[in-house]
Protein backbone atom coordinates (compact mmCIF):
# COMPACT_ATOMS: atom_id res chain seq x y z
CA UNK A 1 0.00 0.00 0.00
CA UNK A 2 2.91 2.37 0.70
CA UNK A 3 4.11 1.79 -2.86
CA UNK A 4 0.65 2.69 -4.19
CA UNK A 5 0.57 5.93 -2.18
CA UNK A 6 4.11 6.81 -3.30
CA UNK A 7 3.19 6.23 -6.95
CA UNK A 8 0.13 8.47 -6.71
CA UNK A 9 2.12 11.25 -5.06
CA UNK A 10 4.93 10.95 -7.61
CA UNK A 11 2.51 11.31 -10.52
CA UNK A 12 0.79 14.28 -8.90
CA UNK A 13 4.01 16.10 -8.06
CA UNK A 14 5.17 15.58 -11.65
CA UNK A 15 1.99 17.18 -12.92
CA UNK A 16 2.50 20.20 -10.71
CA UNK A 17 6.16 20.70 -11.60
CA UNK A 18 5.80 20.04 -15.34
CA UNK A 19 2.44 21.57 -16.15
CA UNK A 20 0.90 23.33 -13.11
CA UNK A 21 -2.27 23.30 -15.17
CA UNK A 22 -4.58 20.69 -13.75
CA UNK A 23 -6.74 19.81 -10.81
CA UNK A 24 -7.27 16.15 -10.03
CA UNK A 25 -10.74 16.29 -8.61
CA UNK A 26 -13.55 18.81 -8.19
CA UNK A 27 -16.19 18.82 -5.51
CA UNK A 28 -19.75 17.99 -6.37
CA UNK A 29 -22.78 17.71 -4.06
CA UNK A 30 -25.82 15.53 -4.72
CA UNK A 31 -28.12 16.97 -7.36
CA UNK A 32 -26.12 20.21 -7.52
CA UNK A 33 -26.45 21.12 -11.18
CA UNK A 34 -24.70 24.49 -10.92
CA UNK A 35 -21.29 23.19 -9.82
CA UNK A 36 -19.71 24.27 -13.11
CA UNK A 37 -19.81 27.83 -11.75
CA UNK A 38 -17.63 27.02 -8.74
CA UNK A 39 -14.19 28.54 -8.43
CA UNK A 40 -11.52 26.49 -10.19
CA UNK A 41 -8.47 25.13 -8.41
CA UNK A 42 -5.37 27.30 -8.50
CA UNK A 43 -3.60 24.55 -10.42
CA UNK A 44 -5.87 24.74 -13.49
CA UNK A 45 -5.91 27.55 -16.05
CA UNK A 46 -7.40 26.08 -19.21
CA UNK A 47 -11.13 26.39 -19.94
CA UNK A 48 -12.85 23.90 -22.21
CA UNK A 49 -13.19 25.36 -25.71
CA UNK A 50 -14.24 24.35 -29.21
CA UNK A 51 -17.41 23.45 -31.09
CA UNK A 52 -18.58 20.47 -29.02
CA UNK A 53 -17.98 22.18 -25.69
CA UNK A 54 -19.89 25.22 -26.87
CA UNK A 55 -22.84 23.08 -27.97
CA UNK A 56 -22.87 20.31 -25.36
CA UNK A 57 -20.46 21.29 -22.59
CA UNK A 58 -23.08 22.49 -20.13
CA UNK A 59 -25.79 20.90 -18.03
CA UNK A 60 -28.66 19.58 -20.13
CA UNK A 61 -32.42 20.06 -19.76
CA UNK A 62 -33.01 17.49 -17.01
CA UNK A 63 -32.47 17.73 -13.27
CA UNK A 64 -30.52 14.74 -11.98
CA UNK A 65 -31.06 12.29 -9.12
CA UNK A 66 -28.57 9.75 -7.77
CA UNK A 67 -28.23 7.12 -5.07
CA UNK A 68 -24.56 8.08 -4.58
CA UNK A 69 -23.76 9.48 -1.12
CA UNK A 70 -20.85 11.92 -1.10
CA UNK A 71 -18.95 13.20 1.93
CA UNK A 72 -15.49 13.83 3.30
CA UNK A 73 -12.54 11.79 2.06
CA UNK A 74 -10.99 9.77 4.90
CA UNK A 75 -8.81 6.75 5.59
CA UNK A 76 -5.73 6.15 3.40
CA UNK A 77 -7.28 7.91 0.45
CA UNK A 78 -7.95 10.92 2.65
CA UNK A 79 -4.25 11.16 3.51
CA UNK A 80 -3.42 11.29 -0.20
CA UNK A 81 -6.12 13.93 -0.71
CA UNK A 82 -4.72 16.05 2.14
CA UNK A 83 -1.21 15.99 0.67
CA UNK A 84 -2.42 16.84 -2.83
CA UNK A 85 -4.59 19.65 -1.49
CA UNK A 86 -1.57 21.10 0.30
CA UNK A 87 0.18 21.58 -3.05
CA UNK A 88 -2.98 22.89 -4.76
CA UNK A 89 -3.42 19.87 -7.00
CA UNK A 90 -6.83 19.15 -5.45
CA UNK A 91 -9.61 21.55 -4.55
CA UNK A 92 -10.20 21.84 -0.81
CA UNK A 93 -13.91 21.05 -1.10
CA UNK A 94 -13.53 17.64 -2.76
CA UNK A 95 -15.86 14.85 -1.61
CA UNK A 96 -15.80 11.05 -1.84
CA UNK A 97 -18.08 8.11 -1.31
CA UNK A 98 -17.45 5.94 1.75
CA UNK A 99 -15.73 3.20 -0.21
CA UNK A 100 -12.23 2.01 0.66
CA UNK A 101 -9.65 3.52 0.66
CA UNK A 102 -11.52 6.82 1.06
CA UNK A 103 -13.91 5.49 3.70
CA UNK A 104 -14.81 2.45 5.76
CA UNK A 105 -17.05 0.79 3.17
CA UNK A 106 -16.37 -2.01 0.76
CA UNK A 107 -13.97 -1.22 -2.12
CA UNK A 108 -16.65 -2.57 -4.48
CA UNK A 109 -19.50 -0.19 -5.22
CA UNK A 110 -21.97 0.84 -7.87
CA UNK A 111 -24.18 3.93 -8.11
CA UNK A 112 -26.62 5.34 -10.61
CA UNK A 113 -27.43 8.83 -11.94
CA UNK A 114 -30.61 9.54 -13.90
CA UNK A 115 -33.05 12.33 -14.87
CA UNK A 116 -35.25 13.18 -11.90
CA UNK A 117 -38.43 13.15 -14.00
CA UNK A 118 -37.66 9.78 -15.57
CA UNK A 119 -41.15 8.53 -14.68
CA UNK A 120 -42.49 10.84 -17.40
CA UNK A 121 -39.90 9.82 -19.99
CA UNK A 122 -39.58 6.98 -22.46
CA UNK A 123 -36.88 4.33 -21.98
CA UNK A 124 -33.42 5.87 -21.89
CA UNK A 125 -30.03 4.65 -23.14
CA UNK A 126 -27.64 3.60 -20.40
CA UNK A 127 -24.00 4.62 -19.96
CA UNK A 128 -21.94 1.98 -18.13
CA UNK A 129 -18.92 3.85 -16.67
CA UNK A 130 -15.81 2.76 -14.73
CA UNK A 131 -13.15 5.18 -13.46
CA UNK A 132 -9.41 4.95 -13.05
CA UNK A 133 -7.22 2.87 -10.77
CA UNK A 134 -7.11 4.26 -7.18
CA UNK A 135 -10.07 6.51 -8.02
CA UNK A 136 -13.33 7.04 -6.15
CA UNK A 137 -16.75 7.28 -7.78
CA UNK A 138 -17.16 10.80 -6.40
CA UNK A 139 -14.21 11.97 -8.49
CA UNK A 140 -16.35 11.80 -11.64
CA UNK A 141 -19.69 13.01 -10.24
CA UNK A 142 -19.82 16.21 -12.30
CA UNK A 143 -19.23 14.44 -15.61
CA UNK A 144 -21.73 11.71 -14.73
CA UNK A 145 -24.36 14.33 -13.84
CA UNK A 146 -23.66 16.10 -17.12
CA UNK A 147 -24.39 12.92 -19.05
CA UNK A 148 -27.54 12.14 -17.06
CA UNK A 149 -28.81 15.70 -17.54
CA UNK A 150 -28.79 15.09 -21.31
CA UNK A 151 -31.15 12.12 -21.01
CA UNK A 152 -29.14 9.06 -19.99
CA UNK A 153 -29.17 6.59 -17.14
CA UNK A 154 -25.55 6.44 -15.97
CA UNK A 155 -24.27 3.51 -13.89
CA UNK A 156 -20.82 3.90 -12.32
CA UNK A 157 -18.97 0.97 -10.72
CA UNK A 158 -15.63 0.59 -8.97
CA UNK A 159 -13.48 -1.92 -7.11
CA UNK A 160 -10.51 0.46 -6.63
CA UNK A 161 -8.53 -1.39 -9.36
CA UNK A 162 -10.97 -1.06 -12.27
CA UNK A 163 -8.73 -2.62 -14.90
CA UNK A 164 -10.76 -5.60 -16.13
CA UNK A 165 -14.33 -6.12 -17.43
CA UNK A 166 -15.83 -7.24 -14.11
CA UNK A 167 -16.84 -3.72 -13.07
CA UNK A 168 -18.60 -3.06 -16.37
CA UNK A 169 -20.30 -6.42 -15.96
CA UNK A 170 -21.38 -5.36 -12.45
CA UNK A 171 -22.74 -2.14 -13.92
CA UNK A 172 -24.70 -4.02 -16.56
CA UNK A 173 -26.13 -6.33 -13.89
CA UNK A 174 -27.21 -3.35 -11.78
CA UNK A 175 -28.86 -1.65 -14.77
CA UNK A 176 -30.75 -4.85 -15.60
CA UNK A 177 -31.81 -5.31 -11.97
CA UNK A 178 -33.06 -1.72 -11.60
CA UNK A 179 -34.97 -2.02 -14.87
CA UNK A 180 -36.81 -5.10 -13.56
CA UNK A 181 -37.36 -3.95 -9.96
CA UNK A 182 -40.93 -2.74 -9.50
CA UNK A 183 -39.80 -0.74 -6.44
CA UNK A 184 -37.12 1.12 -8.38
CA UNK A 185 -37.73 4.57 -9.92
CA UNK A 186 -35.98 3.14 -12.98
CA UNK A 187 -38.40 0.23 -13.40
CA UNK A 188 -39.01 -0.25 -17.12
CA UNK A 189 -37.12 2.95 -17.95
CA UNK A 190 -33.71 1.59 -19.04
CA UNK A 191 -33.23 0.55 -22.65
CA UNK A 192 -30.73 -2.28 -22.31
CA UNK A 193 -30.48 -2.50 -26.11
CA UNK A 194 -28.76 0.91 -26.10
CA UNK A 195 -25.77 0.57 -23.77
CA UNK A 196 -22.57 2.61 -24.13
CA UNK A 197 -19.49 1.22 -22.38
CA UNK A 198 -17.37 4.10 -21.04
CA UNK A 199 -14.36 4.52 -18.80
CA UNK A 200 -11.39 6.65 -17.82
CA UNK A 201 -7.77 5.53 -17.44
CA UNK A 202 -7.83 1.94 -16.14
CA UNK A 203 -11.60 1.97 -16.67
CA UNK A 204 -10.99 3.19 -20.23
CA UNK A 205 -8.81 0.17 -20.89
CA UNK A 206 -11.50 -1.99 -19.31
CA UNK A 207 -14.07 -0.44 -21.64
CA UNK A 208 -12.05 -1.70 -24.61
CA UNK A 209 -11.96 -5.17 -23.08
CA UNK A 210 -15.69 -5.15 -22.30
CA UNK A 211 -16.52 -3.88 -25.79
CA UNK A 212 -14.64 -6.90 -27.14
CA UNK A 213 -16.92 -9.44 -25.43
CA UNK A 214 -19.15 -11.23 -27.98
CA UNK A 215 -22.76 -10.09 -28.06
CA UNK A 216 -24.14 -13.52 -27.20
CA UNK A 217 -22.03 -13.55 -24.03
CA UNK A 218 -23.27 -10.11 -22.96
CA UNK A 219 -26.84 -11.28 -23.45
CA UNK A 220 -26.30 -13.76 -20.61
CA UNK A 221 -26.54 -10.69 -18.36
CA UNK A 222 -29.79 -9.56 -19.98
CA UNK A 223 -31.33 -10.92 -23.20
CA UNK A 224 -32.01 -7.36 -24.38
CA UNK A 225 -28.46 -6.09 -23.80
CA UNK A 226 -26.69 -4.64 -26.81
CA UNK A 227 -23.56 -2.48 -26.75
CA UNK A 228 -24.02 0.36 -29.24
CA UNK A 229 -20.89 2.34 -28.46
CA UNK A 230 -17.61 2.49 -26.55
CA UNK A 231 -16.03 5.59 -24.99
CA UNK A 232 -12.52 4.99 -23.61
CA UNK A 233 -11.11 8.24 -22.21
CA UNK A 234 -7.31 8.22 -21.80
CA UNK A 235 -7.47 4.40 -21.65
CA UNK A 236 -4.96 2.44 -19.59
CA UNK A 237 -2.51 -0.03 -21.12
CA UNK A 238 -4.22 -3.26 -20.09
CA UNK A 239 -6.12 -3.57 -23.38
CA UNK A 240 -5.59 -3.47 -27.11
CA UNK A 241 -8.34 -2.51 -29.49
CA UNK A 242 -8.27 -4.89 -32.45
CA UNK A 243 -10.92 -7.07 -30.77
CA UNK A 244 -13.41 -4.21 -30.13
CA UNK A 245 -16.75 -4.82 -31.81
CA UNK A 246 -18.63 -1.57 -31.05
CA UNK A 247 -18.31 1.91 -32.59
CA UNK A 248 -15.56 3.56 -30.55
CA UNK A 249 -14.33 7.06 -29.78
CA UNK A 250 -10.91 7.12 -28.08
CA UNK A 251 -10.07 10.40 -26.36
CA UNK A 252 -6.59 11.36 -25.15
CA UNK A 253 -4.93 14.45 -23.71
CA UNK A 254 -1.84 16.19 -25.10
CA UNK A 255 -0.65 17.05 -21.57
CA UNK A 256 -1.33 13.57 -20.19
CA UNK A 257 1.92 12.24 -18.71
CA UNK A 258 0.26 9.18 -17.12
CA UNK A 259 -1.20 7.55 -20.25
CA UNK A 260 0.62 9.44 -22.97
CA UNK A 261 -1.20 9.87 -26.31
CA UNK A 262 1.60 8.34 -28.38
CA UNK A 263 1.10 5.07 -26.52
CA UNK A 264 -2.65 5.08 -27.05
CA UNK A 265 -2.21 5.83 -30.75
CA UNK A 266 0.35 3.08 -31.25
CA UNK A 267 -1.17 0.42 -29.03
CA UNK A 268 -4.91 1.04 -29.29
CA UNK A 269 -6.52 3.53 -31.66
CA UNK A 270 -4.29 2.54 -34.60
CA UNK A 271 -5.53 -1.07 -34.34
CA UNK A 272 -9.30 -0.49 -34.37
CA UNK A 273 -10.45 -2.23 -37.55
CA UNK A 274 -13.58 -4.28 -36.76
CA UNK A 275 -15.94 -1.34 -36.20
CA UNK A 276 -16.17 2.40 -36.87
CA UNK A 277 -13.58 4.25 -34.81
CA UNK A 278 -12.45 7.79 -34.13
CA UNK A 279 -9.51 9.14 -32.11
CA UNK A 280 -8.98 12.69 -30.86
CA UNK A 281 -6.42 14.35 -28.57
CA UNK A 282 -7.49 17.41 -26.57
CA UNK A 283 -4.98 20.23 -26.80
CA UNK A 284 -4.82 21.13 -23.09
CA UNK A 285 -6.12 18.00 -21.36
CA UNK A 286 -4.14 16.27 -18.63
CA UNK A 287 -4.85 12.82 -17.24
CA UNK A 288 -7.22 14.26 -14.66
CA UNK A 289 -9.35 16.47 -16.91
CA UNK A 290 -12.40 14.12 -16.67
CA UNK A 291 -12.56 14.81 -12.92
CA UNK A 292 -12.72 18.59 -13.26
CA UNK A 293 -15.66 20.94 -13.13
CA UNK A 294 -17.45 20.83 -16.48
CA UNK A 295 -16.19 24.22 -17.67
CA UNK A 296 -12.60 22.92 -17.35
CA UNK A 297 -13.22 19.37 -18.66
CA UNK A 298 -12.00 19.36 -22.27
CA UNK A 299 -13.83 16.07 -22.92
CA UNK A 300 -17.24 17.23 -21.64
CA UNK A 301 -18.88 18.38 -24.87
CA UNK A 302 -17.53 15.74 -27.22
CA UNK A 303 -18.47 12.97 -24.78
CA UNK A 304 -22.07 14.21 -24.74
CA UNK A 305 -22.05 14.40 -28.55
CA UNK A 306 -20.79 10.80 -28.72
CA UNK A 307 -23.43 9.54 -26.28
CA UNK A 308 -26.22 11.32 -28.13
CA UNK A 309 -24.97 9.96 -31.47
CA UNK A 310 -24.61 6.34 -30.37
CA UNK A 311 -27.49 6.33 -27.88
CA UNK A 312 -30.07 8.34 -29.83
CA UNK A 313 -28.68 8.63 -33.37
CA UNK A 314 -29.20 12.36 -32.83
CA UNK A 315 -28.67 14.22 -36.11
CA UNK A 316 -26.86 17.22 -34.60
CA UNK A 317 -24.51 14.98 -32.63
CA UNK A 318 -23.99 12.69 -35.61
CA UNK A 319 -22.56 15.64 -37.55
CA UNK A 320 -19.48 15.53 -35.31
CA UNK A 321 -18.60 12.05 -36.53
CA UNK A 322 -20.20 11.25 -39.89
CA UNK A 323 -19.79 12.78 -43.33
CA UNK A 324 -16.89 14.28 -45.31
CA UNK A 325 -16.89 17.47 -43.22
CA UNK A 326 -17.50 15.96 -39.79
CA UNK A 327 -17.21 18.58 -37.07
CA UNK A 328 -14.76 16.73 -34.84
CA UNK A 329 -12.13 17.26 -37.53
CA UNK A 330 -12.47 21.04 -37.22
CA UNK A 331 -13.06 21.35 -33.46
CA UNK A 332 -10.35 23.60 -32.02
CA UNK A 333 -10.37 21.74 -28.69
CA UNK A 334 -8.57 18.88 -30.45
CA UNK A 335 -5.29 18.67 -32.34
CA UNK A 336 -5.76 18.94 -36.10
CA UNK A 337 -3.83 19.34 -39.35
CA UNK A 338 -0.57 17.44 -39.71
CA UNK A 339 0.00 16.89 -36.01
CA UNK A 340 0.75 13.20 -35.27
CA UNK A 341 -2.10 13.18 -32.73
CA UNK A 342 -4.59 14.89 -35.04
CA UNK A 343 -8.21 13.79 -35.22
CA UNK A 344 -8.53 10.62 -37.28
CA UNK A 345 -11.12 7.98 -38.09
CA UNK A 346 -10.78 4.57 -39.67
CA UNK A 347 -12.05 3.55 -43.14
CA UNK A 348 -15.22 2.00 -41.71
CA UNK A 349 -16.14 5.33 -40.11
CA UNK A 350 -15.23 7.13 -43.35
CA UNK A 351 -17.88 5.16 -45.20
CA UNK A 352 -20.74 5.83 -42.78
CA UNK A 353 -23.73 7.75 -44.15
Amino acid sequence: MKKIIFSVLTISLSLVSCQNTDELLENTSENNLTSENQTASKSNFFPATGLANEQYGSIGPYAVSTDAVLGDCGNIGGIIVDVLQSINVLDHTIQCTNNFPFGNGSPIMTSVYYPTNIANMDKLPVVNFVGGILSNEGNYAQMLKLWASHGFVVVVSSDFINSMPEMHILGALKASKLNKDTQSPLYGKIDMSRMIIAGHSAGGGASLLTSSIPEHAMKLIDPALKVVGSLPIEPGPAAVSFTVKAPTLILTGRLDIVVMPWYTKLHQSHLLNQSPAWAATATTATHFSPTMEISKNEFAGISVAWLKYTGYNDADAKAYFVGPNYKLKSDSQFLQGIHPYRVVRNPIADNLQ
